[in-house]
């Protein structure tokens, strides 16, 4: 289980899903995007924009993307990437599950500035641009575990177990898989204090 630095949940906190949950400012989420596989989703960060309402019609979305590579069509070239999105209204997102408080570092522009998390984000290793990694060796879900433990190394969260963390983030996007099918948007997903 992931912890802000700041507060410490307990383990076995109930969690409160979906309608009656709302974004909240001054917090890291984790997004799952459906990527057109029941069990495979593109795994990012983000940080809503609390001065844009509602929360999560505007924030910063940091994640790693690829591309087949024009001079190979066997490799694919990955990059880093933050961008502005509204994913609340986003088709694509199927979990949104909070992973702790990041108000202690400042405000919404300071939080995803040079500053802070964005340096932290880029330290984590990413593939060479041309070179032939084969997919099951890197992807989203491959970066954003590595920059949990970058996250946790810099005090940012408290994640003592990333494989666990990892088997609750596929438990929630697998259980709200059924609500995203059906065209009833996402869930968002949070741990009772």
């Amino acid at each position: 289980m992931v912890q802000s630095s700041d507060s410490l949940q307990e383990e076995n906190t109930p969690v409160v899903w979906a309608d009656s949950v709302k974004l909240e400012p001054d917090r890291l989420y984790a997004v799952l995007e459906y990527r057109g596989d029941l069990a495979s989703w593109n795994w990012t960060f983000y940080v809503p924009d609390s001065s844009v309402s509602p929360i999560g019609s505007s924030g910063t979305l940091f994640h790693v993307v690829n591309n087949v590579s024009d001079h190979e069509a066997t490799g694919t070239d990955w990059k880093f990437e933050a961008e502005t999105k509204d994913i609340v209204s986003s088709p694509l997102v199927v979990a949104i599950v909070r992973l702790g408080d990041v108000g202690f570092l400042g405000n919404y522009e300071d939080v995803v500035g040079q500053d802070s998390l964005l340096p932290m984000f880029k330290t984590v290793a990413i593939p060479a641009v041309g070179s032939a990694i084969h997919p099951a060796e890197f992807s989203s879900r491959v970066w954003f575990l590595d920059a949990i433990c970058t996250l946790h190394d810099c005090g940012v969260v408290t994640c003592d177990d990333v494989w666990l963390l990892e088997r609750e983030l596929r438990r929630f996007a697998f259980t709200a898989m059924d609500k995203y099918l059906q065209n009833k948007g996402h869930d968002i997903v949070s741990v009772r204090s």
